[in-house]
């Protein structure tokens, strides 16, 4: 193993402007409070022949003085058998980066200025930056933190992270998941195949739309904004605390609502959609909601991370309890006992995420079960005890059910992870040919519920 290390400096000052390029080669930059700059190199390596190699042979540097640039050139000779490199370049805080790589990864911090960033299979990471970002990755991840940055950032085949970034965002991806903690601004985000999770951020504006992957948004107590929110084969998700006063559309083709919202919102049909409509206070935060082959949920709790299973024996006993008081006389016990022994059986060892959503699906579907019954009997006084008693007997439920899903937090890791293998499969399904669009919308129903 050949080791070559070497440290270059520079009599530069701020407002540099850097021109790095190079294919195999990554590059962490840093701002220090120093006018001069310092770029050091260190390569491990085994050559393939007994050709001298320098350093000289692999690193191109040149300062131009009186343009203030700094062009560093990285040229792999061709008898490298194996390598491992260590490149760090010290710059003054206020610098320009101008990178270029195809599998080497870049890495900014403490600068200010505009970031230009371009790789192949690099990964990208920005650390208190303030400035314009302009990346572009194919198949690396970035991590964007504590950035103060009118950010346009792109990826085909990575994941992105963001947190605690202020700016206007402009996001795209093909293949890649999403996560943004504590970002403020505005946001247009637009993916194509992977899930989407924002997380206490005060966004004013926010464009956020989807093909074949989740969404899930957390509202914090904004006063006033507007939200649009489009998915295809995917669920969206809202959680929308009690103080935002919110005004919401919503409209939904072949998907389910599930709302958990404190009051009342009206409901109709337009065509083959279903449109959902809710206000709430002033009703300035405008939030628009579409989606084609999932389900839009509306709750006030975020979900929370970690695992839970816990007993749901007290379903069954609260089931039973909506009927004890009504009178033998007034309906065929034995065809009662039935149906509440079916719709007791969908709430049987359920050890899913997300459990508020899946109850109140799964809650709607006993009622649904129950009222059943009532074409059973001919007796009206049996449909409206009936009906109280089963609507008690539900809230009580769905009451416990909360409570529970509160303190034993899921996974977040694990629900991302599963979902998107199981919608990514289905799609994959429907694309061959193997199952219908109505079967892969009641498989993601399925997947989701």
């Amino acid at each position: 193993m050949i080791q070559l290390e070497k440290m270059y400096k520079f009599e530069t000052k701020s407002n540099l402007v850097v021109e790095f390029g190079s294919e195999n080669f990554g590059l962490e930059v840093i701002g220090w409070e120093k006018e001069t700059s310092e770029f050091f190199i260190k390569l491990d390596f085994e050559k393939a022949n007994d050709k001298e190699i320098t350093i000289e042979n692999i690193v191109d540097a040149k300062y131009n003085k009186k343009k203030n640039t700094l062009n560093i050139k990285l040229n792999e000779p061709e008898n490298i058998r194996y390598m491992n490199s260590r490149l760090e370049l010290k710059v003054p805080h206020v610098t320009e980066i101008i990178a270029k790589t195809e599998n080497g990864g870049i890495s900014i911090e403490n600068l200010h200025g505009i970031q230009t960033v371009t790789t192949e299979n690099g990964a990208i990471s920005m650390d208190h930056v303030n400035g314009d970002l302009v990346c572009r990755t194919e198949n690396g991840a970035m991590n964007i933190l504590d950035c103060n940055s009118n950010a346009k950032l792109q990826t085909e085949n990575g994941a992105m992270k963001m947190k605690n970034c202020e700016g206007n965002l402009n996001l795209k991806s093909e293949n890649g998941a999403y996560k943004l903690i504590g970002c403020k601004g505005s946001l247009e985000l637009k993916n194509e195949n992977g899930a989407i999770r924002i997380l206490d951020s005060e966004l004013a504006k926010a464009t956020i739309i989807n093909q074949n992957g989740s969404i899930y948004y957390e509202f914090t107590s904004i006063e006033k904004g507007q939200f649009k929110f489009e998915n295809e084969n995917g669920k969206i998700h809202l959680i929308i605390p009690d103080e935002v006063p919110y005004k919401i559309e919503a409209r939904n083709e072949m998907g389910r609502f599930h709302v958990g919202l404190e009051g009342n919102y009206d409901r109709r049909k337009e065509g083959n959609k279903q449109v959902i409509e809710m206000v709430k206070g002033s009703g300035k935060v405008e939030i628009s909601v579409k989606n084609k082959h999932g389900s839009i949920s509306f709750m006030n709790h975020p979900m929370k991370e970690g695992k839970f299973r816990f007993d749901m024996s007290f379903v069954s006993d609260a089931m039973d309890k909506a009927m004890e008081n009504i009178p033998d006389e007034y309906f065929d016990k034995e065809k009662i006992i039935k149906k509440i022994e079916k719709a007791k059986k969908k709430m049987k060892n359920i050890k899913m995420p997300d459990m508020k959503n899946i109850m109140a699906e799964v809650m709607t579907e006993v009622k649904d079960d129950i009222k059943n019954v009532y074409a059973t009997v001919s007796s009206e006084e049996f449909k409206e005890k009936a009906e109280q008693k089963i609507n008690e007997g539900i809230s009580k439920v769905m009451e416990k059910v909360q409570e529970k899903a509160k303190e034993q937090p899921l996974s977040e890791q694990e629900r991302d992870e599963v979902n998107e293998r199981s919608r990514l499969k289905i799609l994959q399904m429907l694309q061959d040919g193997k199952i219908t669009a109505d079967e892969a919308d009641r498989l993601i129903e399925a997947m989701e519920g």
